[in-house]
Formats: structure tokens, sequence, C-alpha cells
């Protein structure tokens, strides 16, 4: 038995959401597109202090400037099996850029389809290529491939592990992923399995920046944490290497341009989408 938490919030909340979510033990996050609002799941065992949950909640929400209160969360009573087969009813075939086609396993590849297929179980992980963040991510992942080999990469965030495979499809030579959730960890992993790249995919559970250098970073995470990581992840780029930074709000972008460019990157390229900014920075070559 599992209880289900359900809230629907715009989506530039929506990492705010995860992230309390998971910070509150639930066992993964799932979010559906609901017209322009998303609807957001958490799964906790039965004795979860449900009332405690909902106002540490709506308090992290109000901090960044959400003015709702707790009458839109719904808690919902799941059997077993409702628990393992609910998070379907929310994914669909994905085209994304202009060669990815994000699918879930048990759909089959659509007639005549020519884009490069990239299964995807997201499970009770975050991310499955749905949110402007991960979206900007996945462009940018694949136009950087057309421009120059990918080398190895670093996923920082990895969640469902959709960034990490689409760099292992695109060609990298070797992908390490990272996240604090074990299971987006697992789920990551299991995707691997299913596009054929595991043996190119090395998932950890950690919030640590993990060493060795790479030619391509992509990180996803709060606009926050970007900040606090900003030595570390340019101090992990190779020279001339390229860095994706996602997460943030257009309001909080040139932030974290400011910090970035402070350690010697150089952007290159802001993508905007809807009310998220995605920043594309290289390193000098020879740094």
């Amino acid at each position: 038995m599992t209880w289900e938490l359900q809230l629907h919030v715009e989506m530039a909340f929506e990492e705010v959401v995860a992230d309390c979510l998971l910070t509150e033990g639930s066992m993964g996050v799932s979010t559906a597109v609901a017209q322009d609002r998303l609807l957001m799941s958490g799964y906790f065992a039965p004795e979860a202090d449900r009332h405690g949950i909902e106002i540490r909640l709506m308090l992290a929400l109000a901090a960044v400037g959400w003015v709702n209160d707790a009458s839109g969360v719904v808690w919902r009573w799941l059997e077993e099996r409702d628990w393992s087969e609910s998070w379907k009813e929310s994914y669909h075939p994905l085209a994304i850029g202009q060669g990815l086609l994000i699918l879930p396993s048990w759909l089959p590849v659509p007639l005549g389809e020519e884009r490069r297929v990239l299964r995807m179980d997201p499970e009770m992980a975050f991310g499955s290529g749905t949110h402007a963040t991960t979206r900007g991510c996945l462009e940018l992942l694949e136009v950087l491939a057309a421009e120059r080999p990918l080398g190895r990469v670093l996923d920082m965030g990895t969640g469902s592990g959709v960034l990490a495979i689409w760099a292992a499809l695109l060609g990298a030579e070797h992908v390490v992923a990272t996240d604090l959730d074990p299971v987006a960890v697992e789920t990551a992993q299991r995707n691997g399995q299913l596009n054929g790249v595991a043996e190119r995919l090395a998932v950890i559970e950690s919030a640590e920046v993990p060493s060795g250098r790479y030619g391509t970073i992509v990180a996803n995470i709060l606009a926050a944490v970007l900040l606090q990581t900003a030595p570390a992840l340019a101090a992990a780029l190779k020279p001339g290497g390229a860095l994706i930074l996602s997460g943030i709000l257009r309001d909080q972008a040139r932030d974290v341009q400011l910090a970035y460019e402070g350690e010697g990157l150089i952007l290159q390229r802001t993508l905007l989408l809807e009310e998220w900014a995605v920043l594309l920075l290289t390193s000098q070559e020879g740094a």
C-alpha cells in the first residue's frame, strides 16, 4: 500500500516540488502536463506524516513566490497494482530536436519513423523529456554532437537517465551520471540497459561532482545548486569542452552566467523555452 500525493502547479515550480517531495521521503516523483500546468505526484509509505509533508511543501513553494494554499493537495491510497502501473498514464511518444523520438518501452515504433528512438521508462524518477529544461538539454546535446565528438560526458542530476542515454546514443565515449535519489539511480541504470548503452554508462548515487575531466557536461538541476557547484563543474571540464546548464528560470540566468564566466568559461548560447533558460558555455582551448 502507498500514499500518492497529487498537486497542480505552474511549470516554473516543477523542480522545487520535485526536490521537496524527494527530501520528504517520496519514493519518486512523476510529472504530467495538464493544459498549461503540471500534475505532480509523490509516493509515500503508509506511515508518512502527511500533514507535515503538506506544510513543508507549502512553505517551500511560498519561499519561491507561489501564492496558493494546501487546498490543492490531494492524497490517494494506491493498491500495489495501481502503484506499479500509475506512472505509465502520463507518458506518450515525444519528438525533440531534429532527430530524437522518446518512446515508452510498451509502445511500438511508429511505422516509417526515421528519428532515433530512445526508449524511456521514467517510472518514479524525475525527468522524461517533457519539461522545457530537459528538452533544452536534449536539443543542445544534439547540436553539439553534430559539431564535434562529445567525448567523455558527465550528467549531473540524471533523474530517469534520459540525458545520459541520449549522449551515449549520440556517440559519447563514456557517460558518468549522478543523482541523489536511489530510485533515480536504479531507473537510469535500467533505462541504459533498455537502450543498449549500459556498457558505456556508469550511474552513481552522489551529489558531488565526480573526479576526472569531461569533454561535455550537462547539469539540469536547480539554479542555486549550479551557483554552488560552479568551481567544481568548471574544473571538471576539459580544455575546449562544453557545459550545458539547465533548471534556470529566465531571471536567474544572468547570475548563473556570471558565476561560470568568473570561472573562466565563455557563454556561447542561451536557449529560452517557456519560463526557462538553458545555457551553453565552453572552456578555452589550453585552459
